[in-house]
């Protein structure tokens, strides 16, 4: 019993010490929804941003527009229809002057039939504005574009891409029926890095359409760990947001939070994987990823912290076998002359 206490005493020094190295280390180291209205600065509420139609060649639409007078003072708005195109990778639409429409394959702004009248409006008062859209019987199946925008001047025959940017209003996709050719590829699919100290993961999803109607890739990245245990699912395009033809659209953190923040401590190797669902038909895209998550500086303390315990044991084990050496050099006899000598001859 008295014999163990010095390597007792040694052991639990380096147990605590190790405790506390990890301690130290984990605690300083770890320090476009279509149901919204759009509103414009020069004062009008549009109560819906964006309209889906499906029309047979030959066929008609007939839907309403409503506005809404947010500003304070009595105001008259004059509606305007333009084509639309992307403008960028996150859906913004650039609007097309009439003069340049004429060589847009996806044009829908001459099939649109409105009243160019102007609306008074009075603060907070609304009103409904009735539009028809008509295609022709020989129109080719596939997506066409348009807006109704409301400004606060009358529409003139020569207007100008600054005057576009001031005006407020409605989003029209068309698909005309028939045999479309719904094609998109994805272009990226990617995270910021492939090595992390930390979360989180910030993902990039990059989808191009090579088809010439709209489509809207929806799905989800699917992210697992080293045993194949799913531990995240982070949905992409819940917006809805279209990619048009001849573009390229992005989801990522910004458009649609793609980004994994698991919580406490995460080690090791994950897969992420993405899976998109496109078209009339189901079509997919799909994807997948690896990535590792290791919080080196904690691990280097960590084994610090090993590499001292495992020297503390090796130096308490030397110390005590000295002092059970010790311990057994003073408790053993000492000989005597007398029993050395030989038993005398007989």
């Amino acid at each position: 019993m008295t014999a163990s206490l010095p390597y007792k005493k040694i052991s639990l020094l380096a147990l605590t010490l190790l405790l506390g190295l990890a301690a130290f280390a984990a605690t300083t180291l770890a320090q476009e929804d279509t149901n919204q209205s759009s509103v414009g600065a020069i004062g009008i509420q549009v109560s819906s941003p964006v309209y889906n139609f499906g029309i047979d060649p030959g066929g008609s639409a007939q839907e309403i527009v409503k506005v809404r007078n947010v500003g304070s003072q009595t105001q008259t708005f004059y509606p305007e229809v333009f084509d639309f195109k992307s403008l960028n990778e996150t859906g913004t639409p650039q609007f097309i002057l009439a003069k340049e429409s004429e060589n847009y394959t996806y044009s829908l702004a001459s099939w649109i039939k409105i009243s160019t009248e102007g609306i008074t409006l009075k603060p907070n008062q609304s009103a409904a504005l009735n539009f028809i859209i008509n295609v022709p019987k020989s129109a080719e199946p596939g997506g066409r574009y348009a807006g109704i925008l409301f400004g606060t001047s009358p529409p003139q025959t020569s207007g100008t891409q600054i005057a576009i940017s001031n005006k407020v209003g409605a989003l029209l996709l068309v698909r005309v029926s028939g045999d479309a050719k719904e094609l998109a590829t994805l272009k990226e699919f990617s995270a910021s890095k492939n090595f992390y100290e930390y979360p989180p993961v910030d993902f990039v999803v990059r989808v191009e359409n090579k088809g010439n109607v709209h489509v809207a890739p929806k799905g989800n990245i699917e992210i697992k760990d080293i045993f194949g245990r799913k531990v995240a699912v982070l949905p992409v395009n819940e917006k809805n947001g279209n990619v048009l033809p001849e573009s390229i659209r992005r989801f990522d953190k910004d458009t649609d939070a793609l980004t994994w923040k698991p919580g406490g401590f995460t080690i090791g190797r994950f897969s992420a994987n993405l899976l998109l669902t496109y078209g009339n038909s189901g079509k997919q895209l799909s994807s997948s990823l690896s990535l590792w998550i290791i919080p080196w500086k904690i691990l280097i303390v960590l084994l610090l912290a090993i590499i001292i315990l495992i020297l503390l044991i090796i130096f308490g084990i030397k110390r005590y076998n000295r002092w059970v050496v010790s311990k057994a050099e003073k408790g053993q006899p000492q000989p005597s002359n007398s029993s050395s000598s030989p038993p005398p001859a007989g």
